[in-house]
């Protein structure tokens, strides 16, 4: 087996994140946590998992985080018992190559793709389940790290891998490679429209048009069409894309003057540049998820206003926090996918996103800009460091 991985070794994460300040080509040499090795291919694990051959598989913001050492080790998350190495890749699409014996519903020659990519009581066979795990919320399960996975099963980024049946569902015919290595990132902007589903007339911002701000956009419009959809976003053609997907309005030159302007809100400036707004937005998606959205994003909401954290950062962040408690605000946490209740259904957030793909409430054609070969996954890397103003999608071909 053929994998890139993260390997977890103190003395390379802190090599290579205290000098990738003073020689940020560090991420790309062999100091760097991530590589691409080989590994013996192995039995199945068990009666109940599966071996798939990968097609496709997309770059997230976790791998690059992963890639670049962003993550910090005071963060919550850190302080959860690891593994040695973290297989990366987690949107893909691929053939099942073999099956244990207990395995049904999937079958040899099956497209597939990744559902659950964390450890979870499915996964790990643990009867009872947790109780985010028995109703369909396997991303937040209480075993996390009471890991009884086994070592070495690869994921998205490599030839091949082994996964639990739990972990993978099967891709209709209907549904393109292209479209199927896209279904993850969009069952998350499914996942965060439904945790705040917009009402019809109100005013919603959504920061960021990558692939989740893209889909936030589309989701949120073929769901409720009656409500405003306002973007922010610096790329040109990720503009022009996004209001092709739905998005009404545009807010770009000062950013403060234009949300008090679209949503009719009153703009305050206090000394040293302070500014705020009363009467903003009634709903913002941030998918980016900085200190900087964060902070302005309380700033635009109206009194008892809604603010969706879709994008995320693995370090501490820093905002003001008077607006959470002066205004009365809400601030939801979304974490990947999971269980939705839709229009009296309750439907996990990967078929639902099937069921819109297939029936052409959205679309993902234009997604992917960019593929590589496996082997140049530090062009890719690169591409997205210094590149991103071109990139939305970046994908590794492999089959």
């Amino acid at each position: 087996m053929k994998s890139i991985y993260f390997e977890v070794s103190i003395p390379k994460i802190i090599i290579t994140k205290l000098l990738s300040r003073f020689v940020p080509s560090i991420c790309f040499s062999r100091f760097s946590p991530v590589a691409l090795g080989e590994f013996p291919d192995r039995d199945l694990p068990g009666p109940s998992w599966v071996r798939v051959e990968n097609r496709l598989s997309g770059i997230c913001g976790t791998d690059l985080s992963l890639f670049f050492v962003k993550a910090d080790p005071s963060i919550s998350i850190a302080a959860l018992p690891g593994v040695p190495k973290v297989f990366m890749g987690h949107e893909i699409v691929g053939r099942v190559i073999e099956t244990g014996e207990h395995v049904s519903g999937l079958s040899v020659g099956d497209r597939v793709t990744m559902k659950s990519y964390l450890p979870c009581c499915a996964m790990q066979e643990i009867d009872p389940p947790c109780d985010s795990c028995r109703d369909g919320n396997y991303c937040m399960c209480e075993n996390f790290s009471e890991t009884g996975i086994p070592k070495n099963t690869g994921a998205g980024f490599g030839d091949q891998f082994t996964a639990h049946q739990s972990q993978l569902l099967r891709i209709p015919d209907s549904i393109s490679d292209d479209q199927a290595v896209l279904i993850e990132p969009a069952a998350v902007s499914l996942h965060a429209v439904l945790k705040r589903l917009p009402r019809a007339n109100e005013k919603v911002l959504v920061i960021g048009a990558g692939t989740i701000g893209l889909n936030v956009i589309q989701f949120a419009k073929a769901i409720v069409p009656e409500c405003r959809i306002f973007l922010m976003e610096k790329v040109d053609f990720k503009k022009e894309l996004a209001m092709s997907l739905g998005a009404d309005s545009l807010i770009s030159g000062d950013l403060y003057q234009g949300a008090a302007k679209a949503t009719g809100g009153k703009l305050y400036k206090g000394p040293l540049g302070n500014r705020t707004i009363l009467g903003g937005f009634d709903l913002i998606y941030d998918c980016v998820g900085q200190s900087r959205t964060i902070h302005d994003s309380l700033r635009w909401l109206k009194a008892k206003g809604d603010y969706v954290m879709v994008g995320n950062q693995l370090s501490p962040i820093s905002f003001d926090q008077t607006p959470l408690w002066h205004q009365e605000l809400r601030m939801i946490g979304v974490n990947s996918h999971g269980m939705e209740h839709y229009q009296g259904r309750t439907i996990s957030s990967f078929d639902l996103t099937m069921e819109m793909i297939q029936d052409s409430r959205v679309r993902l054609d234009g997604f992917i800009t960019h593929r590589f070969p496996l082997h140049e996954y530090k062009e890719a890397f690169r591409l997205l460091r210094h590149g991103s103003g071109t990139a939305i999608k970046v994908v590794f071909e492999i089959g």
